[in-house]
């Protein structure tokens, strides 16, 4: 089974399950975990709403090259194989904790929107042999994340990213876990500050209805 669909799966029955676990929130965010089945790395599910259109959500997320001005610990991004505008394989570096090395994830993303509700999803999985490894590096073992982006009433777009790391090598799960939950939510509060910039705030995409 292809691993988007297979995520998707997983996820959509996590939700329905309805076994998060409410973490912390502030600044307009809401984070939750919950225990995975086949790793000792939990899983997080952030929530927020911003003012903004669809486009401008999406032009930020599709800008990997900016990921380090907004995504907590994220010191490097790029896409190293752009299939289309709406997906592409890209590799992203985030800082480790000394003594430990930085991690290195290589991902395949796809963005798709319901024509009818309007809303946007965005699937990555990870793709780690796509790329050499790096011995500088300690390359992500696994990486899957789903973004939900729901137009709501006022000019309001309603942000729900869901994810799960192995991070690889030698790190302790607790220390680890500490940064489930710590990573997403900063990123997303940085989201919301980034999302107002000029270049995404007119941000006009021919494959997305706003």
């Amino acid at each position: 089974m292809n691993k988007i669909v297979l995520f998707f799966l997983l996820t959509a029955g996590a939700l329905l399950a309805d076994d998060w676990v409410y973490e912390k929130s502030g600044d307009g965010v809401v984070a939750y975990t919950r225990k995975t089945v086949d790793s000792s790395f939990k899983e997080y599910k952030v929530e927020t709403d911003v003012d903004a259109r669809l486009s401008q959500v999406v032009a930020l997320l599709m800008a990997v090259k900016d990921m380090p001005e907004w995504v907590d610990r994220c010191v490097e991004a790029n896409i190293i194989n752009e299939i289309s505008p709406t997906e592409s394989i890209s590799r992203s570096v985030s800082a480790a904790p000394f003594p430990l090395k930085n991690r290195e994830a290589v991902a395949h993303g796809k963005l798709t929107q319901d024509p009818k509700t309007h809303i946007v999803r965005l699937f990555s999985s990870g793709r780690a042999n796509a790329l050499p490894e790096n011995s500088k590096y300690q390359r992500v073992k696994d990486v899957r994340g789903y973004w939900e982006l729901s137009p709501k009433p006022g000019g309001k777009v309603h942000i729900k990213m869901i994810g799960h790391t192995d991070p690889g090598g030698v790190i302790p799960a607790a220390l680890a876990n500490h940064f489930v939950v710590t990573i997403p939510f900063n990123s997303i509060k940085n989201l919301r500050k980034q999302i107002k910039k000029e270049k995404y705030a007119k941000a006009k995409l021919s494959f997305i209805v706003d």
